[in-house]
């Protein structure tokens, strides 16, 4: 196969030059397309020369000019088209986002819905579309500077959405956007600016108050109280937990319909309990029997016990079935309000309205499903002590009196 020449491969690059190609990556692409097209036509035996002219009349009357022409006027058009794109997404965006976060603030239904579309429009759509227009605009140095605050923009977006929806994962999301804006993106983008500015000091001043508000966001980005703070919060929920582990199935190992529902109640929410311990916290069987509400490290995930007790053979209908028999059990037995799992109402939540599982376990934190079950269980205990006594008292009432 026939290849060119330095010398012949700098006479057409000098030729595209003179005939109107100014754009380097046209040119460049023009210099290959020739040269390949030259190349091909000598192996079929022309001459350079030959090979050349022939080549240059395929670019038509116009010539390279005219390539130059259309290829402006087509990148132009898309430029055009992909800025009012870029609009469109951004404003979308924002809208989405501004009327999710009001709608999530006043407790409104569909809030969760607008803040993770347009959190993703914002993260998967804009800011790419964006940034291809910056490395397009900028020159090649700048390309660090742009990719870096597209990162940090990218993932505090992702964060703040997820931290919205209380999904896990937000924390390193906003760090990482975070860092990627304050370790690379401000301090090449105003070194830049100060290096060009006329009025240095106020560049500089610039510069540091941009730093020192980042550095303010990134502090209060963790919202979580202190450990102090948490084990405050915990304690409650974490004594009734304790407390509700000594209580086990056999308490309840008497006659009767009550005492058999009771003690499949305890079972139930011991299982519960412990599996989904286990899928959150990762550990085994042995130690998330063990573990309490303090011990816990993913205390307030609340996707494990949803997807657990709602999307999982619906395990919560499970207990209120047995519930159902409990209430049923203890009718007449058990003082009204001592044990009302009224389990078959419906509870209204912020205008919504809800089943008594729902209301009471869906979306909630596992810390606070824990404890629920640990007072239903109390709950329970002590209905059994008033079954009990109605039921040793009863022979006694419905006997004959003594003597007669």
């Amino acid at each position: 196969m026939a290849e060119l020449n330095e010398q012949q491969i700098d006479l057409i690059s000098a030729y595209i030059r003179q005939h109107g190609v100014a754009s380097d990556s046209l040119h460049e692409d023009l210099l290959d397309h020739v040269c390949t097209s030259i190349e091909n036509l000598m192996d079929e035996g022309l001459s350079f020369e030959d090979a050349f002219a022939k080549t240059i009349k395929l670019f038509g009357p116009g010539g390279l000019k005219q390539v130059q022409q259309q290829t402006f006027e087509l990148i132009t058009e898309m430029n055009v088209t992909m800025k009012k794109v870029a609009f469109v997404l951004g404003l979308t965006s924002a809208i989405l986002l501004l009327a999710g976060t009001v709608f999530k603030l006043l407790h409104w239904p569909g809030a969760g819905i607008m803040v993770v579309v347009g959190g993703g429009i914002l993260s998967l759509g804009y800011l790419p579309m964006l940034l291809w227009h910056k490395l397009k605009e900028s020159e090649k140095g700048d390309a660090p500077m742009h990719i870096a605050g597209f990162v940090g923009l990218a993932g505090s977006a992702l964060g703040v959405t997820f931290k919205i929806m209380h999904w896990p994962g937000a924390g390193m999301f906003l760090i990482g956007g975070m860092a990627f804006l304050g370790i690379i993106y401000i301090p090449i983008y105003f070194f830049r600016k100060y290096k060009t500015s006329s009025n240095k000091p106020v560049t500089l001043s610039a510069g540091l108050v941009a730093m020192t508000c980042l550095i303010m966001v990134f502090a209060l980005i963790n919202i979580n109280n202190s450990a102090q703070m948490d084990r405050a919060l915990l304690l409650p929920e974490n004594h009734l937990y304790v407390k509700a582990q000594g209580i086990r199935d056999t308490d309840f190992a008497k006659d009767g319909e009550f005492w058999k529902a009771a003690s499949e109640t305890v079972t139930l929410l011991d299982e519960f309990a412990v599996e989904m311990i286990m899928r959150s916290e990762e550990v085994s069987r042995a130690k998330a029997s063990r573990m309490s509400i303090l011990d816990l490290r993913r205390r307030n995930d609340h996707r494990t016990p949803h997807f657990f007790l709602f999307n999982e053979g619906g395990r919560m209908s499970e207990l209120v079935e047995v519930l159902k028999r409990v209430n049923a059990a203890s009718e007449g037995l058990v003082t009204e309000g001592m044990f009302a799992y009224e389990v078959d109402e419906s509870y209204v939540l912020y205008g919504e309205s809800l089943d008594w599982a729902s209301y009471h376990f869906k979306n909630v934190p596992l810390t606070s499903v824990l404890s629920q079950f640990a007072q239903i269980k109390l709950d329970l205990l002590r209905a059994s002590d008033m079954v009990a006594h109605q039921e040793s008292i009863q022979p006694a009432a419905s006997g004959p009196p003594s003597g007669s």
